[in-house]
Formats: structure tokens, sequence, C-alpha cells
């Protein structure tokens, strides 16, 4: 049992220096968590930590300001228009839709950072309590944090 919990120790720490260092070469993910490069491969490929690493960068409110824009860039476009002609065509209007929509989906969901941060916070709190308790709700966060990423 020991052993399934240093690779599992050994797994988290190459996925926090591959999302959240910037260390992205198997060669030296490898060197630095005392396991294979093969393995390295193997767990960024199945858990699938290139979707994890980008929903970390690209911050909701970011992506959130981005559309915002782009929906305010459309407006002012209609509003340059000739006096009786200020609506939106078909295009427009499609495209506006679908920003909206966009929009009002992000503002509801939870991104997966975000319930990577909130898990993890869980997790602390619990921790100084009841380790095994903690060690339970990972285990969960860990499988709720898959199905967000698939």
């Amino acid at each position: 049992m020991a052993d399934k919990e240093t690779i599992q120790q050994k797994k988290e720490h190459a996925k926090l220096l591959y999302t959240k260092d910037g260390v992205t070469t198997q060669k030296g993910l490898a060197a630095r968590v005392g396991v294979c490069e093969k393995t390295i491969g193997k767990w960024i490929k199945d858990e699938n930590w290139d979707k994890l690493k980008t929903s970390l960068i690209i911050t909701k409110a970011e992506e959130l300001g981005r559309l915002y824009e782009q929906l305010r860039e459309m407006n002012d476009f209609i509003q340059l228009k000739e006096k009786g002609q200020r609506f939106a065509n078909s295009k427009e209007a499609d495209a506006m839709a679908k920003l909206t929509t966009a929009i009002r989906k992000m503002e509801t969901e939870v991104s997966a950072a975000e319930a990577i941060e909130t898990l993890k916070a869980l997790i602390n709190l619990v921790m100084p309590e009841s380790l095994e308790e903690a060690k339970v709700i990972t285990r969960w966060a860990d499988v709720y944090i898959k199905t967000l990423l698939k």
C-alpha cells in the first residue's frame, strides 16, 4: 500500500509541476519526481493534463472579458450604421446570440480551475482534523475533476 501511495504522490507532484509550474518536458518531470519518462507521458495523456493546464492558464474572468468585448464591438459597429439601419443583420444577430449564450453558460457553470481551487481548500480544511477523511475527499475530488475535463 505504501508503494501505491508513493506513486500517487509522485503523480500529484508531477501534475502540479506540469500544470502550474511550467515544467512541460517529460524528461524534466521524470527527473524531478523520480519516475521514467514513459510513465510521465502516460499520466499526461490518460489524465488529460494539457486540458487541465489550459483551464488553469485562461481564467474564467479573462475569457468572459473577451466575450463581452466582442459583443460590445458588434454593438458599436451596428450603432455606426446609418440611422434607420441600426439593427443587426441575420449573421450579426446569430453571432450575437451565440456570444450571449456562451457568456450565460460561462457565468453559470463552474470551471475546472475553480472546482480544483475549491476542492483544495476543502481538503486543506479537513486535513488537520482527519487525514483519513481528507484522503477520501481527495479521491472523490479527483474523480469529479476528471469528469469536468472530459
